[in-house]
């Protein structure tokens, strides 16, 4: 049976302290914390963050289960090299969630971000389950749902619940370094409009620990391979396709193009974003082909024009107003970029107007 949660102030009340109570009765037992499939910065640091704080709290078996893998210049993250990797131990990884007694599921409302065979799998649990995240519409599929989509990132709905479980005064420099990384990843560098007093007196307080932001930045976004640089560059020289009469653009990369660079998890992130910064540009896509028929979205938009609305329609996806992404299964990179052209008669007045 679910709860309902209290919105805008997830971690209050009844439901809150239900949901703490469970998890304090498996402080001996297993706890398995989980993130979306093809997990960013928040995803990874939300659930390395929670898993770092759990085990300085005394719990014994706690440990973070993702579907997939996550980009090499997150390895560095204290317990990234403990993640269970469904697609790659998919035995072991189903019998640990059977065998789990409480379940954090965070960065994702949906059970379909997981994947259709981890989906499953979680499906089946029997385990207490409790949802964590900050983006639009939860399904509600969690035992208790605590959700906030005006905060951030979920890394900063992780430090809220450790606030109001009164817990801060244990947190460590390898919670807050993984804490700090979803929230530097998730609102681009504290530069989004969700950025709150209350996200800069958490980061004041996660820098007291003793963690080191400008170490965190560099491992970030100031190592790059070569064939990464080349990827971006190409990218941004020879596949941008700029729409200047209807203040959007575009970017479509082929599997063939991605192997040309050796391209590996994460060597596109923040690309979408470099579109989005053309002057006189509201809207960007990134459209690529990624394994198995599957072609992935990125949609960025500054201002009034959501591009979770079009993900939504148009995408199989969603997100968050400014920032959303979305799948598509069976079609060519092509096709998709052509029902992307397709659909700028209809949003390109309201994209034009967006500021």
């Amino acid at each position: 049976m679910q709860e309902q949660n209290d919105h805008h102030h997830p971690f209050v009340g009844d439901t809150f302290q239900r949901a703490l109570e469970a998890l304090n009765r498996c402080q001996d037992k297993s706890v398995v914390i989980t993130a979306h499939r093809s997990p960013d910065g928040d995803a990874l640091g939300s659930a390395l963050g929670l898993c770092n704080h759990l085990k300085n709290m005394g719990f014994k078996e706690v440990l973070v289960m993702l579907p997939d893998g996550f980009p090499a210049f997150y390895q560095w993250m204290p317990g990234a090299d403990e993640v269970v990797l469904f697609d790659k131990s998919t035995d072991a990884a189903k019998q640990i969630l059977a065998d789990a007694q409480f379940i954090f599921c965070l960065d994702f409302n949906a059970l379909n971000r997981l994947g259709k065979e981890m989906e499953a799998a979680m499906q089946a649990v029997d385990a207490p389950v409790v949802m964590i995240d900050h983006h639009m519409h939860p399904t509600g599929f969690a035992t208790w749902n605590f959700d906030d989509s005006s905060c951030g990132s979920t890394a900063e709905l992780i430090y809220r619940w450790i606030q109001a479980a009164g817990q801060t005064s244990h947190l460590t420099p390898d919670t807050a370094s993984c804490l700090y990384t979803g929230v530097m990843t998730d609102t681009g560098s504290f530069r989004f409009p969700s950025v709150s007093p209350a996200t800069h007196r958490m980061v004041a307080q996660l820098l007291e620990t003793g963690m080191s932001h400008a170490d965190i930045h560099a491992a970030v976004y100031d190592s790059n391979r070569l064939d990464r640089l080349k990827l971006m560059g190409y990218a941004l020289s020879e596949k941008l396709e700029v729409n200047q009469a209807n203040a959007c653009a575009m970017i479509v990369l082929t599997l063939e193009e991605l192997n040309r660079y050796h391209a590996q998890s994460g060597d596109t992130e923040g690309l979408v974003n470099q579109a989005l910064s053309i002057e006189g540009v509201n809207c960007a896509v990134f459209i690529r082909e990624a394994k198995h028929g599957r072609v992935k979205l990125s949609l960025r938009s500054r201002g009034s024009f959501s591009v979770r609305e079009v993900a939504e329609a148009h995408f199989n996806g969603g997100g968050h107003h400014n920032a959303a992404g979305g799948a598509v299964d069976g079609v060519t990179t092509e096709e998709v970029a052509a029902l992307w052209r397709s659909l700028i008669p209809q949003y390109g007045p309201a994209m034009r107007a967006s500021c």
